[in-house]
C-alpha cells in the first residue's frame, strides 16, 4: 500500500464517500483509476495531487512530494523522506514572532554547511556560537591565542565565554590556553597588568593557563610549521585556534572593532568578525595546538604573578 493511499481514504471518511465510484466522482477521474491509487497500485499525476490537497486542506507540496516518495526505487526512499521532513518543518514555521522564522533560516544555512564540514559565523553569532561549543566539550580543549586581550573585562569573551570555560572545568574537561605575548607588549606596565588580570582569571576558572614570547616561539620549528598553516587558511593575522575532544575545531577569519554606546563617550569592543568551525581531518591535523604545549623550552605554565614578571624579567635580559 502507497503512502498517497491514505490521503484517498482521507478524502473517502471526510465526504463520506462508500465507494471507490464516489471517491472517483469527486476527484473527476475513472472509477478503474480511483481503484488502482486507493490499491497503492498507481501514483496520481501532479495535478490530482494538487486535487487532493485542496480537498483535504493542505499544502500542495506535502502531496507532491510523497507522490515522488511512493514512485522512486526504495533505495531513493530514504532521501525522499528527508525532503519532506525539511518541508514539513518550512511549513509549519509560524511567521511571527519575526524571531521564528529568521531562526529557522540560520538553521537552514547551517544545514547547508554541513556538506562542506565547515560552518561560518559572523559578529555576535561567532561568539555566541563559541561559547556553544564549549558546552558541548567532553573531555578536553586546546587552544592558542595571540589576541589574548579580548579575555579583558569589558571585552568579547568576558564574561560569557570564560564563564563557559569555568563550567567545561567543572565537569571534568581539561581546558590548555596558550596566550601568546610579544616583547612589545611587555614593555607597558599596563599591558602587563592586563596580561596578569587576564591569566589570574583563567586560573581561577580552573584553566590550565600557558604563556609564550613570540619571539621565542618563532625559533621553534613547531610553531612555524603551526602558523604557516594557520595563514593559508587565509585567517587572522593574529593567532586564534581551539581543538575540542581532538574532534573539532574553531579559528578566527578576522577581527574588529564596534563601538558600544550611543549616549557619551563609546568604547572600542574587540570583537571576533568571522569564526570558522571545522572538523576536516587535514585542519584537524595541521592547526591543532596541542604539540605547541609540548615546547617546554619557549612555553611555560602560569605560575602567578611573581614567577611570571621573573620569567619576563629574563627575556628583558636576554634582548640587551
Amino acid at each position: 500500500m502507497s503512502e498517497i493511499s491514505t490521503y484517498l481514504e482521507a478524502i473517502k471518511e471526510r465526504f463520506d464517500l462508500n465507494s471507490d465510484y464516489a471517491l472517483a466522482k469527486k476527484l473527476g477521474i475513472a472509477q478503474p483509476e480511483a481503484n488502482l491509487m486507493r490499491r497503492g497500485l498507481k501514483i496520481p499525476k501532479p495535478e490530482l495531487c494538487i486535487k487532493m490537497a485542496k480537498l483535504l486542506n493542505k499544502n500542495p507540496v506535502e502531496l507532491l512530494l510523497i507522490a515522488q516518495k511512493d514512485k522512486a526505487p526504495s533505495s531513493a526512499k530514504e532521501y525522499w523522506t528527508l525532503a519532506l521532513t525539511a518541508v514539513d518543518v518550512m511549513l509549519h514555521v509560524p511567521k511571527s514572532p519575526k524571531y521564528i522564522p529568521r531562526k529557522v533560516e540560520a538553521i537552514g544555512r547551517e544545514l547547508r554547511q554541513l556538506e562542506t564540514q565547515t560552518l561560518t559565523y559572523e559578529g555576535a553569532e561567532a561568539n555566541a556560537e563559541a561559547v556553544r561549543l564549549v558546552r558541548t566539550a567532553e573531555h578536553s580543549v586546546d587552544a592558542i591565542m595571540e589576541r589574548w586581550n579580548i579575555w579583558k573585562k569589558g571585552e568579547a569573551l568576558y564574561p560569557n565565554y570564560l564563564l563557559a570555560n569555568q563550567e567545561a572545568a567543572k565537569r571534568g574537561v581539561l581546558i590548555r590556553r596558550l596566550l601568546v605575548l610579544t616583547r612589545e607588549q611587555m614593555e607597558q606596565e599596563s599591558v602587563v597588568a592586563d596580561a596578569i588580570q587576564v591569566m589570574d582569571d583563567q586560573h581561577r576558572a580552573g584553566i590550565k593557563i600557558f604563556y609564550a614570547f613570540r619571539e621565542e616561539l618563532e625559533r621553534a620549528p613547531a610553531f612555524q610549521r603551526f602558523e604557516k598553516d594557520y595563514k593559508r587558511q587565509e585567517a587572522a593575522r593574529d593567532l586564534n585556534a581551539a581543538m575540542f575532544d581532538r574532534e573539532i575545531l574553531i579559528f578566527s577569519q578576522s577581527y574588529g572593532q564596534v563601538q558600544l554606546g550611543v549616549v557619551g563617550t563609546p568604547t572600542a569592543i574587540t570583537m571576533i568578525n568571522q569564526l570558522e568551525i571545522t572538523w576536516k581531518p587535514d585542519l584537524l591535523r595541521d592547526l591543532d595546538p596541542a604539540p605547541l604545549f609540548d615546547m617546554t623550552r619557549y612555553v611555560f605554565e602560569y605560575g602567578g604573578p611573581q614567577v611570571f614578571k621573573m620569567e619576563l624579567a629574563r627575556v628583558e635580559r636576554s634582548v640587551r
